[in-house]
């Protein structure tokens, strides 16, 4: 009688710790590009608020205090509370924003990927994810976020992992109403989730997006009835909507009309307009079964209709890449499209027409189709994206 042999199983490697490192190495060279010792303006100004905070002043004047820093705080009261810790010192302020901002990309870079190729394994997914991050410090975006020390990564981090279902269902919405109580823009989702009948988590973002305002008016009653009733109707205060780096359809207008009185006309009737077809869009494309595009989709209608999009509020540009890429193996045409749409993204092409001093005023027409590119791109995105979409339900 013969037995058969016993086979051994076989042992795979545990390549998480490589992982590991790998995340902690990309962590560690975005510290070394945007070391403690950087001048990050925007983050100054978070620094000025959060130290206001702690100090018992007024976040939303305190910037005259430090010279240099033109521009005040333009968030809620919530978002000063939440940034409490800057005001350590503005050395630590630096290095913990660039960390929470490395962290941001990774779990933005990884969240993508993962939605973008659901079947792939898990180590795959990884190898894939990392990478994206360390090339998505190409894009002129996110390469500004981190060198003002803006918070763009890390709301872009919540809504991506609460959207995209990756917190628990019953929590579902809660991230999204953190993020609209720090910035309020992030806002334009609890809409989408109301467009797409996710109506309880629509419902949940609304209370958290409510719970902030309310403990913003019960720590800081007097800063809360400023900001609500002053300074978020103050166009100026964030700077000036023509400067070059305002992407956003107002600032499109403003650069063309030369600042006139017509300028907030225009731009109400085209955020009307732009804001119903990017939302009708984005539920189309849920509607199909591409729930990341439908986001990518939201976001940059949220970022042509808001009064100002500076170039370092475009990080939607980093899922937004997956996801064009994604389209490429349609034809050779979208893979063009792709490769045009991530260059302008990379190369920070609206920096290329003249700006400063005014000279936005005065752009020929060429120089005006360069110096609008993100929005023209994010425009050419929702047309394509509908383009694409096939014309079937599955929404619940």
């Amino acid at each position: 009688m013969t037995t058969s042999p016993v086979l051994e199983p076989v042992k795979t490697r545990n390549l998480l710790p490589y992982f590991a490192l790998r995340a902690v190495a990309i962590v560690a060279l975005c510290v070394a590009l945007w070391p403690p010792s950087s001048s990050m303006s925007d983050l100054r100004v978070y620094y000025a608020a959060a130290k206001g905070f702690v100090d018992g002043e007024d976040i939303y004047t305190i910037h005259h205090k430090y010279p240099g820093m033109g521009l005040g705080f333009t968030y809620p009261p919530f978002a000063a509370m939440i940034m409490a810790p800057l005001a350590i010192g503005e050395h630590f302020a630096r290095l913990l924003m660039t960390m929470l901002s490395a962290i941001s990309l990774l779990t933005i870079a990884l969240v993508t990927v993962r939605t973008v190729r659901p079947r792939w394994s898990r180590d795959r997914a990884l190898v894939a994810g990392l990478s994206f991050a360390a090339l998505g410090l190409l894009l002129e975006p996110v390469r500004s976020t981190f060198g003002m020390g803006q918070i763009n990564l890390v709301l872009l981090a919540l809504l991506l992992v609460d959207l995209l279902g990756y917190t628990p269902r019953r929590f579902r919405g809660v991230l999204v109403g953190v993020a609209t109580g720090i910035k309020l823009t992030p806002g334009i989702f609890i809409v989408f989730l109301l467009v797409t009948k996710r109506f309880r988590e629509a419902a949940v973002a609304t209370a958290a997006t409510a719970g902030t305002l309310l403990l913003g008016y019960l720590v800081m009653p007097g800063p809360t009835v400023d900001f609500w009733t002053r300074y978020i109707f103050d166009p100026g205060r964030p700077g000036p909507a023509h400067y070059i780096s305002n992407q956003s359809i107002r600032g499109a207008i403003a650069r063309i009309t030369h600042g006139s009185t017509m300028t907030a006309p225009f731009w109400l009737l085209g955020a009307m307009i732009i804001g119903t077809a990017g939302l009708l869009i984005a539920r189309r494309l849920y509607g199909a079964g591409r729930p990341l595009d439908a986001l990518v989709a939201t976001g940059f209608t949220g970022l042509l209709v808001s009064p100002i999009s500076w170039s370092n509020h475009w990080v939607w540009a980093l899922p937004a890449v997956a996801m064009v890429w994604s389209w490429a193996a349609r034809s050779t045409a979208m893979k063009v499209f792709a490769g045009a749409w991530t260059v302008v993204f990379l190369i920070g092409l609206p920096w290329l027409a003249p700006w400063a001093h005014d000279q936005e005023f005065h752009h020929t027409f060429p120089q005006a189709l360069v110096g609008n590119s993100y929005a023209l791109s994010a425009i050419a995105l929702l047309v394509t994206g509908l383009l694409t979409a096939p014309d079937r339900k599955v929404i619940g």
